[in-house]
């Protein structure tokens, strides 16, 4: 059975003029203890228009909510490679020479042509593709009417510079003579200048921005949203087409690399066999559930059973670990799973108290039981930003505490939750395309949403260290899905 889930806005920041970035409204309020974003009501920093940056048309700044933010973002963009793009490619930068374009319906204020060039763009053709840069008149646009505002609204307006940083890197590879680059290395580099950027802002480099902890966080949730939707549901594009942006998965591992390594890291992403490392799930055109379990079955198959998230996640890490434990000689019973209430009465369990119970998974020794909040499930798997694959990374790091018992592991605290994180990308592994696992198997997205509840679920800021920062979060899981259990345990 496949898992996947049709998320609420599919943004691919691309290069004109591949089909660009799009977005729907996201529902709020629906995932729970889970975040889409760190958009809260606490008081953020006032940012001035800055004069010159973004041509608004004959309407000027209307979204107070991020257009004073989002000049001082593109302005800080550009003044980032000003400096950076001759200490990493040695050569001196050239202005964006077309300016910087907001789209709405009805505007007459002229945009330059990009995909009918040499004839004016229309609002139409950049909403078709969302945000791009131009590489014909050197310019780039976005839309100023559906995704930006969905964006902010979502997921806050740093994800809105994130989508842009990105943009940009396109500028970046077009002056570093790097545009006939084709394929998902072109796009992950451009992730990895964003990242780049990013880490600039949050160190203090900015002498306009600043982006805490949480900004990062935000950001990095925006980056598994901002996907590319043919990559998504279009099962006929490779790895190595023209205009593949690669699984969320992977965009946030460059995304990272940037934030890490700045853009000098960047600058070896064509040279370094980083296509081999790539994970590549197509979506099946022909998967009766749509790539989308329901939680729970309303009408099971009377002589396959249910196909669920409920019945197929479970089996499917019985298969995995309770032949990988008694290949090993490891004394293991599997766990049973059992479900609560939000509001309860909840479980008792030595050490847990009633707090830690609501919107939660949790594995209990005591009895061998892996308890689970249904309301809190039931909202998850339909949520359109996270999905049936976010219940079953829960489901696993629980299911993977219980493996941790088993192999008598003595280490605790953040990382010992790492360690699930990690076994929880071990049993993905397994079940990547093509699998031999014979009840479950991965459809496209259902490692972004895995990521992206990681993510969502890291420790608020860099130094907690309770649960993993989203960066470490992120980085045990892939070590568990690249590595397998060896490296788990390495």
């Amino acid at each position: 059975m496949s898992l996947v889930v049709l998320i609420a806005f599919a943004a691919a920041a691309c290069s004109a003029a591949d089909p660009g970035v799009t977005a729907t409204r996201a529902r709020q309020g629906s995932g729970g203890g889970i975040i889409t974003g760190d958009t809260t009501n606490e008081p953020q920093k006032d940012y001035p228009i800055i004069d010159g940056v973004i041509d608004f048309g004959e309407r000027g700044p209307t979204h107070p909510e991020y257009d004073g933010f989002l000049t001082a973002a593109i302005a800080d963009i550009q003044s980032f490679w000003a400096t950076s793009f001759t200490e990493v490619y040695a050569t001196s930068w050239t202005p964006l020479s077309g300016g910087v374009y907001a789209a709405y319906p009805g505007r007459e204020a002229p945009i330059p042509g990009c995909i009918n060039a040499p004839a004016d763009s229309t609002y139409e053709e950049i909403a078709q593709g969302g945000a791009f840069y131009c590489k014909l008149n050197d310019f780039m646009a976005y839309d100023d009417d559906g995704l930006l505002p969905s964006l902010v609204d979502s997921l806050g307006r740093e994800s809105v510079a994130i989508v842009l940083a990105h943009e940009f890197g396109h500028a970046v590879q077009q002056r570093a003579g790097e545009w006939g680059q084709s394929g998902v290395l072109k796009e992950q580099q451009a992730d990895c200048f964003a990242g780049a950027w990013s880490a600039h802002v949050a160190s203090g480099g900015s002498d306009t921005m600043t982006f805490d902890d949480k900004a990062v966080r935000s950001g990095l949730v925006g980056m598994l949203q901002i996907g590319k939707l043919g990559d998504r549901t279009d099962g006929t594009k490779p790895l190595d087409s023209s205009d593949p942006h690669g699984t969320g998965f992977d965009r946030v591992s460059a995304f990272q690399d940037g934030f890490e390594g700045g853009p000098q890291r960047c600058k070896a992403f064509f040279t370094e066999g980083r296509m081999n490392k790539l994970i590549n799930i197509a979506f099946d055109l022909n998967d009766p559930n749509a790539g989308n379990l329901p939680l729970i079955d309303p009408n099971p198959d009377p002589t396959n059973g249910p196909s669920d998230i409920v019945t197929i996640i479970p089996a499917g890490l019985d298969v995995f670990w309770v032949a990988l434990t008694a290949d090993n000689s490891i004394t293991f019973t599997p766990p049973t799973f059992s479900d609560y209430r939000s509001q309860g009465p909840f479980p008792t369990c030595s050490g847990i108290d009633d707090a830690a119970w609501p919107n939660n998974v949790i594995y209990c020794p005591d009895d061998n039981t892996i308890y689970w909040d249904k309301d809190f499930a039931v909202k998850l798997s339909s949520d359109l930003n996270f999905g049936d694959m976010s219940v079953g990374y829960l489901f696993s790091n629980a299911y993977s505490e219980a493996i941790q018992v088993a192999l008598k592991t003595t280490t605790s605290g953040e990382n010992r939750v790492l360690g699930n994180d990690c076994l929880t990308g071990a049993w993905v592994a397994s079940i990547v395309p093509p699998s031999t696992n014979e009840k479950i198997t991965l459809s496209a997205g259902d490692l972004d949403e895995a990521v992206s509840t990681a993510i969502a679920l890291s420790d608020p800021t860099a130094d907690t260290n309770k649960v993993g920062s989203a960066f470490e979060k992120v980085d045990a899981f892939r070590t568990g899905v690249l590595g397998g259990l060896a490296a788990c345990q390495g």
